[in-house]
């Protein structure tokens, strides 16, 4: 891991990275990438002590993890205040750290068409679904996308059997899924190369009517400067 530049990006060693999710500081962003292991919420508390005039969490390509802390994080992230954005893919766990964020935003670092948040349900070691958890995580989405996210679609993405699917949302002027709403819902069974033609492509909401963003206004990660909506 990368040591600190005083005029340019941060980088945190506060644990070692496979320990944990990779930490870098830029201006008023940090950034959390890699797969959730479980002691997230003690780096990102670690984390702004040392930086207070943090206001964004950007959450970039990771594929999850830890289920528990992607709650703890998500709900920690929301009582402090803290905005969240996007860079590349966030899936399972990280997407409820996403969704944490007061404002909600994809960010400029990397193309639109390769960032989204995908969510599904929670899963055991062997992969099999944990149906009995379903009702809480459609709840707290639900309320963590302030009350916006279709119960209906919820409903669907929570329950996709293989824990290798998930319900994908891009960005409106994402160069992908033409003529739809950017939403592109997998079962985990299509081939992966194809999935953009495979997987249903639910007409019910996109990413800021199901509230799982707050703005379609960019969040400027390269600039370290906030854009207004």
């Amino acid at each position: 891991m990368k040591r600190s530049l005083a005029a340019g990006i941060t980088l945190l060693a506060v644990i070692n990275a496979a320990q944990a999710m990779d930490v870098e500081v830029r201006g008023q962003a940090v950034l959390m990438s890699g797969p959730v292991t479980g002691i997230e919420l003690r780096v990102l508390e670690s984390t702004l002590e040392s930086h207070p005039d943090i206001n964004t969490v950007v959450l970039k390509n990771s594929h999850g993890g830890d289920a528990r802390t992607g709650y703890a994080v998500g709900e920690y992230i929301r009582a402090h205040k803290l905005n969240t954005a996007l860079s590349g893919f966030c899936i399972s766990s990280c997407s409820r750290m996403f969704l944490g964020g007061v404002q909600r935003q994809y960010s400029d670092e990397q193309p639109l068409d390769k960032t989204y948040v995908g969510l599904h349900g929670n899963y055991a070691a062997d992969g099999s679904l944990q149906a009995g958890r379903m009702g809480y995580l459609k709840d707290w989405v639900i309320k963590y996308s302030d009350g916006k996210a279709n119960p209906v679609l919820v409903e669907q993405w929570v329950h996709i059997p293989n824990h290798h699917g998930y319900i994908a949302f891009y960005h409106r002027d994402a160069n992908i899924l033409p003529g739809t709403q950017k939403v592109m819902l997998c079962q985990g069974t299509e081939d992966k190369g194809k999935r953009q033609e495979q997987c249903a492509k639910p007409e019910m909401g996109d990413a800021l009517a199901n509230g799982i963003v707050t703005s379609w206004a960019i969040y400027p990660l390269r600039d370290n400067t906030q854009q207004a909506d």
